[in-house]
């Protein structure tokens, strides 16, 4: 692997924090087999650089939709991590107050607005919301209240919506994008190809052709990168955020990457034998994280022990962010109506 264009203090802390993600749905994983975790849960282990290589460029007042795996992105853009365990516990103290388990994540304060489970669902959300910041911006140039968090006239706050391969043989997805292009809406589309819905591969679900190539010929800027290197995702990312921000129009980003573990829930699957021969070994290979750590040791960007300390402080962060939400108490009957509208 070639070495990244990080400073060393943006590399360890892009390291630091996949590092973080994937302790996090590890302990998850192990601790998924007690029975207290009551909702169906997907872990993004493997994809961990897409995440943080994106949100590495977004500030609060940007937004982030996502999909059923969304632990990665919730924690990427600054969620709570007792608060995101809280909520898989099904516990009051959860993002979602305990209604909505692993698929339904929303974390205003750190501008996580929603993730659902149903393929495409938050796509034209997301767009709504790009909208909305878009006419903010006219307001605050014409001399309105600004609406955007202070934000300067010529800046406007970026929306972005996570989504798989699966979701681009949703007809929404196509609409979106084109409503996205025709009103040079802030927001940026990441498509994370994992190569698999379920255990379908990508060849048996769509014609031969490159994601990104269509979402370009619906008018976006798109480009195709590696989201197993977290430098290949940073400055891709940098890039696509600048120029929705500046007014360019939606981005799109396809990233190819692999999900480790079965599609919904804790465990290893690979012998159901859906995925080719020595298909995971290869993408474990490819490692996002290994891939990082040797450059950060063979650069002298970090060591070893340093490395061993970032593992113990994380450790001891997720064992004090389980034993926070497993303090919490169970939603009551008397609030089953709130924040119902309908």
């Amino acid at each position: 692997m070639t070495a990244m264009s990080q400073a060393p203090a943006d590399l360890k802390h892009l390291y630091y924090q996949m590092l973080r993600i994937r302790r996090a749905e590890e302990a998850i994983a192990r601790r998924y087999a007690e029975q207290q975790m009551r909702c169906p849960t997907h872990l993004c282990i493997g994809e961990e650089a897409i995440a943080i290589g994106v949100c590495a460029h977004l500030t609060t007042q940007d937004k982030v939709f996502s999909n059923h795996r969304g632990h990665g992105h919730y924690l990427a853009k600054g969620g709570d991590l007792p608060r995101l365990l809280a909520e898989l516990y099904g516990f009051a103290e959860g993002c979602c107050g305990g209604r909505g388990g692993s698929m339904h994540l929303t974390d205003l304060a750190a501008g996580f607005i929603a993730s659902t489970p149903i393929v495409g669902g938050t796509v034209p959300l997301a767009a709504g919301y790009a909208w909305a910041e878009q006419m903010k911006k006219s307001v605050t140039a014409q001399g309105g209240a600004s609406a955007a968090g202070g934000r300067t006239p010529g800046a406007t706050n970026v929306v972005v919506i996570f989504f798989g391969d699966g979701c681009f043989e949703e007809g929404v997805m196509h609409e979106t994008m084109n409503f996205a292009v025709l009103k040079k809406l802030p927001l940026l589309f990441i498509c994370e190809n994992n190569q698999y819905s379920v255990m379908t591969p990508l060849a048996e679900r769509q014609p031969k052709r490159d994601i990104y190539k269509i979402a370009a010929a619906h008018g976006l800027t798109a480009v195709s990168g590696d989201g197993n290197r977290v430098d290949d995702v940073y400055e891709l990312a940098q890039a696509a955020v600048a120029n929705a921000r500046n007014g360019l129009g939606p981005q799109f980003l396809e990233l190819h990457t692999h999900r480790w573990p079965e599609h919904c829930g804790p465990n290893e699957d690979d012998d159901l034998g859906y995925r080719n021969p020595g298909e995971l070994a290869e993408w474990k290979l490819r490692c996002p994280l290994l891939q990082t750590r040797q450059v950060l040791l063979a650069e002298r960007l970090s060591n070893d022990a340093e490395l061993a300390h970032m593992e113990t402080k994380l450790a001891e962060e997720i064992e004090q962010a389980f034993a926070r939400a497993l303090q919490g108490s169970r939603p009551t009957i008397e609030r089953m109506g709130q924040h119902l509208y309908a």
